[in-house]
């Protein structure tokens, strides 16, 4: 989804002032809620849906968090991001909460951008109901494909184009922990223009991909938005035919490894390794591409595309208090035309550091610095990167 790129943009005021005024001693050892010690901040928090327990009662527990943005591509903008936890009928205690992740703005440009993602655990966990759904009208910058035509200025092309994005699965557990799954992936690129090079006037036609999703995973992880301790290892094949109704037929394999090991009772490490291939007759935004919220942090969303990719990274992250945390990173990725230049060209490093607040139990809101080669982002986001 793209919503990564737009919605990093916010808090830089309000929010980012918000949170990093303490509301008391940041190394505090203990935390108290009687209403003589508590801050400001907790208060505000509480206004906006904070908690330190789930009110499951409700049907959904809500946290809400809004904030400005301002930049070139969109000038002033709003923004909100919103969290809901629920517990369908029938849930088992030992199933994990289902979460349910809101993401809209809308800028004085006339961009915006509204995202839904869901997550849905049934019963003892024998079943997964699982929504991504992303639609915007908003401005981004293109380069071409490859490492090198991403590293040439001269390349960036402003594309603006009306999007829709959908991806609704279902998961069934096979065996303890693993899981099959069955699912439709839709992309449709409308109403494009470009003011650049990078992309021919074909290109900028009206494009619409959709295809079958066939995926199996074995997820052994303690809670999926914040994992303390646990294993995934997924597959995910997704095959774009025009008996689907897509425009191009091409298919994409996506392999993922991620690892969460509790090395303290505030200190979690965890590591990942990605990666990615299309093949087929590709349309140039559903190229593998670098540089989202939770992975290659530091660098553009899409700046880097080709057909292959591979990366990886490494997080150590640091409870402080119960309300304040920390995490630090370090990672590298490449891509390539073949499978075969993967290992042979050039890596890109990625590291940072991150502050986060605790907004509901195990869900933190993320402040992200990332720096890669001659480039730097700012995340601002709900749960964990990975």
């Amino acid at each position: 989804m793209q919503s990564g790129f737009y919605i990093k943009q916010l808090a830089t005021g309000m929010l980012l002032s918000i949170v990093l005024l303490p509301s008391g001693n940041l190394f505090a050892a203990e935390h108290t809620d009687t209403p003589e010690n508590k801050g400001w901040l907790d208060t505000l928090l509480e206004e906006l849906g904070a908690s330190e327990q789930l009110e499951l009662d409700k049907g959904i527990d809500w946290g809400v968090l809004p904030g400005p943005f301002v930049n070139p591509l969109q000038g002033f903008g709003i923004g909100v991001a919103a969290i809901g936890l629920y517990s369908p009928k029938g849930r088992q205690e030992s199933t994990q909460i289902s979460t349910l992740g809101i993401k809209s703005y809308v800028s004085t440009s006339g961009s915006y951008g509204l995202g839904v993602e869901n997550r849905t655990y049934l019963g003892d966990d024998s079943w997964r109901l699982e929504l991504d759904g992303w639609i915007s009208e908003s401005p981004r910058d293109y380069w071409g494909i490859g490492m090198q035509a991403a590293q040439q200025p001269v390349n960036k092309t402003a594309v603006e184009a009306s999007v829709l994005e959908l991806s609704p699965r279902v998961a069934y557990r096979l065996l303890p922990n693993t899981y099959a799954t069955l699912g439709w992936e839709l992309q449709s690129y409308r109403d494009m223009s470009a003011d650049g090079p990078a992309l021919s006037p074909a290109e900028l036609q009206d494009t619409d991909i959709s295809g079958i999703s066939l995926g199996l995973a074995y997820d052994s992880r303690d809670f999926a938005p914040n994992a303390w301790e646990g294993v995934l290892v997924s597959a995910k094949y997704d095959d774009y035919t025009a008996a689907m109704g897509a425009d191009r037929n091409f298919r994409r394999l996506t392999l993922n490894y991620r690892q969460y090991q509790r090395l303290a009772p505030s200190l979690v490490l965890a590591w990942e390794l990605f990666g990615q291939g299309v093949e087929g007759d590709v349309p140039w935004f559903a190229l593998s591409e670098m540089g989202r919220d939770g992975r290659m942090r530091g660098y553009y969303q899409g700046q880097y595309r080709d057909r292959y990719q591979f990366n990886g990274q490494v997080e150590l992250r640091q409870q402080l208090t119960e309300r304040h945390g920390l995490v630090y990173w370090a990672g590298a990725g490449t891509l390539g035309q073949q499978r075969s230049e993967l290992f042979h060209g050039e890596w890109l490093p990625t590291f940072g550091v991150g502050y986060r607040l605790a907004f509901k139990p195990r869900v933190n809101v993320r402040f992200d610095l990332g720096l890669g080669k001659d480039s730097s982002g700012f995340y601002f986001q709900i749960n964990e990167a990975f």
